[in-house]
Parts: C-alpha cells; structure tokens; sequence
C-alpha cells in the first residue's frame, strides 16, 4: 500500500486511507518555520492555510474538513494553490466536508452546504457529513453553540432522519457526491439506514486501542459502511484533557512495538487502524509529523502484533461531549467495564 490507498465506497467513489485532519483548536501550535505559537485567530487560520499545503505535498489526497472549524477559506486556498501549482487535480483529491449542528432543519441543510462550497471554492464535495446526531437551535447569527440568558447550550429537537433526508437531495442535485455520519452510535446508524434511500457512505468515529468500538466498526462493514477514524492518538492536546485520562502515545505496549518496528508510537496506531481498511485523518501542526504520518505504508504489523493492539481497549472515549449529554439524541453510554476485542481468527 501506498499514501493513496483506497477504499472503494459504495457509489464507487474512492476514500484514501490515509488523511489530513483540520482541527487545530489546541493551545499552541508550530509554524511552518519550526517555532511553537500561541494559537491566535489569525495564527490558526494560517496554520490551516501552510498544514494542507504542506499535507498535499507530502502526498496526502484526503482533506477532513468541517464548517464548525472555521477554517474553510484558507484550506479551500491551500487545495486551490496546490492545483494552480500541479501538484494535484481536482479529481485527485477526496474533499470531506460537514453540516453543523445549527443547521439540521431541513430548510437549512441545503444553505448550509452550498456556504461551505463557497468558502471552499469548491463546485462539490466528495463526502458530506451530519457532524453530530444532536442539534442545536439555528440562531442565525452564525453562533456555534448557541445559548440561553441562563448560559445553557440551546437544545434543538430536529430527528436527524429528517436532516438526512434533506442531505439525500444534495446527492440528488450534484451538491455533493456522497453523505455520511460522524458521532453516531450504532442504533441511530440503523435508523438512518432503516429510513434512507442513500446509505451512509461514511461513519466518522473516534478510534484507537483503548476505544475499539468493535460492535459498531462490524455493524458499519457489514452495511458496507467506510470508517474513517479521528482521534487516533487520544485527543493529546486537547484543552477538555482530564489529568487522569491515558496518554495513548505514551502506553508501553505501543512504545515496545515502535522500536521492534522503528516506527512512531503515532505511526503504529495508524498501521494497525489503516491494516483493518480503515482511513485515518490525522491532524498536526508540524510540518515533519505531517510528512511522518504518510510513512504507514512500509510495512505491516503481524497477527500477533494487531492482537497486542486489540487488548488494549478500555472503552475510553477521549471526547465525550459531555456538555451535550442531555440531549435527547446523545450518543454515547459509558459501558461498566472494558470489553477487549475478541482474538483474530
């Protein structure tokens, strides 16, 4: 395999397996020039700006993208400039993009992925995500999260099987090419795929050895689902980081298998994810990891090496979202006790 690997979708489409994530709401991050920065508005936005060049030029063809990041302009730049340079095509590159939780009416669906194309400078999108199950009242402010004169976060109540209806209409019309799911957990996947009449292309999840999710990974590949796993290194920079949440980069059992292999602890967490067929989308801010994270593709973990992997699940979910956990739609439930993947045939 190769840093354009593939997995052929459903609709024929082809997702890389490997990508480059796009959300880099962390304190600090590194400047192309080597120098670690406080993350400022305007600093973020460059990040976002010299990482995707930076990503297409180390070979990276997949590019996860989010209106909640608030950094489509400059990532819709970088992907323009690499074309104007003839770095890559327009049809080379898989282009993912997502409806945010202010905009599951149906009546803003539509809008809201045709803003994305535009702040994009995109004609259309090679995947289009609902980026939560639960939704929040449209302030039409453009607010993310918006909230009451008490503070709480202002609930919204639209069945994302209606939104998913809407999203249907923009494969329908050209819009984008195909639809999927990010943070939804296997009864609701059901429900969209009990009620649709285009299946889920796609399930975003949160995933890595100590959250597994081999139920829902088995339900998505038996629907014909793609994954694309986020957070495989456990959110490490992440600024809702409880000071005792585990330090996936730092477990023993991975940091063993790193120099058998004389890899990177990152690196051996998406061998083992891409080696199960399914995508990653890393995220850095270092020019040198961006460049690292494409060098996956050289060599294969053995049976017993992937084994060591799967018994590392803890059922421990790094983003957890808690702020939204009483909504009617929350997806997750914290199960009592880890349950390690079942030994590989």
């Amino acid at each position: 395999m190769a840093a354009s690997s593939t997995i052929k979708l459903y609709n024929g489409a082809k997702l890389p397996l490997l990508g480059l994530g796009t959300y880099w709401r962390v304190p600090y991050a590194y400047t192309m020039g080597g120098k670690l920065l406080p993350l400022k508005s305007e600093e973020y936005k460059k990040t976002a700006y010299e990482c995707t060049k930076a990503a297409i030029s180390a070979g990276y063809r997949h590019i996860d993208t989010a209106y909640a990041y608030e950094n489509e302009e400059e990532v819709g730049r970088a992907i323009k400039d690499k074309i104007l340079d003839k770095t890559v095509k327009r049809e080379d590159m898989f282009i993912t993009g997502k409806l945010w939780a202010t905009h599951h009416h149906p009546e803003d669906v539509r809008p809201a992925a045709l803003n994305s194309l535009k702040t994009l400078g995109l004609d259309y999108l090679d995947m289009y995500l609902i980026h939560t199950p639960w939704a929040f009242r449209n302030p039409r402010d453009g607010t993310l999260f918006p909230r009451d004169k008490e503070g709480n976060l202002f609930f919204d109540d639209t069945d994302y099987t209606v939104t998913w209806k809407a999203m249907e209409s923009l494969v329908e019309d050209g819009v984008v090419k195909g639809i999927g799911l990010s943070n939804f957990n296997m009864e609701q996947t059901h429900r969209v795929i009990k009620k649709c009449h285009i299946q889920p292309g796609v399930m975003q999840m949160e995933l890595h050895p100590y959250l597994s999710q081999e139920e829902l990974v088995k339900f998505c590949k038996d629907h014909k689902i793609a994954i694309t796993a986020f957070s495989s290194f456990g959110a490490p920079d992440s600024p809702i980081r409880k000071d005792d949440d585990p330090r996936l980069l730092n477990d023993g059992e991975i940091k063993a298998l790193a120099e058998t292999y004389e890899k990177s602890p990152a690196q051996i967490i998406l061998r083992y994810l891409v080696q199960q067929r399914i995508s990653v989308v890393p995220k850095s801010s270092n020019p040198d990891r961006i460049k690292e994270n494409t060098e996956i593709f050289d060599f294969k973990l053995s049976d017993d090496d992937m084994t060591r992997l799967d018994v590392l699940n803890k059922n421990w979910r790094a983003l957890r979202y808690e702020s939204v956990k009483a909504h009617k739609f929350y997806p997750f439930k914290k199960k009592a006790a880890a349950e390690p993947m079942a030994a590989r045939a």
